[in-house]
């Protein structure tokens, strides 16, 4: 008799969340299928001449950027990227990016009022949503009251329906980073290519990176590695998106010696 209340039990239990579970893979397979996808590969920064000259690199664009953050990442290890741009763009983003395999309950509930992008690296692929606005303050907030007043209702609606805890009163703003951005010429062989290069405390990073469509990055990515191995371009050892790597490497510049 237990045993058969058990199997009646197990049976209803699949009836109940089994459409659940077809939901959340369906979610996830659409997530892949529509967000856009941007292929990015950390290149030597020692080697920017020849990256510069081997692509034919133009177009460029220079712009302050800001980051914020608490002492010990709290924002970054929840997936949250605060950002200004000054120069070229102007503009307050807040970014909420979510590994592979996260929550895809929370991922589907952001994909329906937020846009998306995928992010692929070499450590692996990032879905990210994001709200951008304009921003021209010649002000740039410095701490995380001023900062919060200065987002959108949008923006704040992002980090709720996330789930992330922020204590806004230990949020500053990191070092600035000095951005200088090239893009291919429309003709190019190579097809549309960014390139950016960071400077900030300590170090830079530099970028390689191309654009594709959700049913076309499999080839975009095979193009790319492609590039870099046709040019002899080097490759960095830690293939995390700039901005983990950015955040990551002012927080150990900014720690005191042991």
């Amino acid at each position: 008799m237990q045993d058969h209340s058990a199997r009646s039990m197990r049976r209803s239990w699949k009836r109940a969340f089994s459409p659940l579970i077809v939901l959340l893979l369906c979610s996830a397979i659409h997530a892949q299928e529509t967000c856009p996808v941007e292929i990015k590969l950390l290149l030597v920064p020692s080697t920017i001449k020849s990256v510069l000259a081997s692509l034919s690199f133009e177009k460029q664009t220079t712009s302050q950027v800001y980051f914020f953050d608490t002492g010990n990442l709290s924002l970054l290890n929840q997936g949250v990227i605060v950002r200004v741009r000054q120069g070229a763009k102007n503009d307050l983003t807040v970014k909420v990016r979510l590994p592979e395999g996260n929550n895809q309950i929370v991922s589907s509930k952001l994909r329906e009022q937020f846009g998306c992008e995928i992010d692929r690296t070499e450590a692996g692929a990032n879905t990210s949503y994001s709200v951008g606005k304009n921003y021209k303050d010649r002000e740039i907030p410095e701490g995380g009251d001023d900062l919060f007043s200065a987002l959108s209702s949008q923006q704040r609606e992002l980090l709720r329906e996330a789930h992330v805890s922020i204590n806004w009163s230990r949020v500053r703003r990191t070092p600035d980073i000095h951005s200088t951005t090239w893009a291919t010429p429309s003709e190019s062989p190579f097809g549309k290519l960014t390139l950016e290069y960071w400077e900030f405390p300590g170090d830079s990073l530099l970028e390689l990176s191309a654009k594709s469509a959700s049913n076309g990055w499999e080839s975009k990515y095979t193009d790319l590695h492609r590039i870099v191995k046709l040019k002899g371009l080097s490759l960095s050892a830690n293939q995390e998106t700039k901005t983990s790597a950015v955040l990551r490497g002012l927080k150990h510049e900014a720690s005191p010696p042991h």
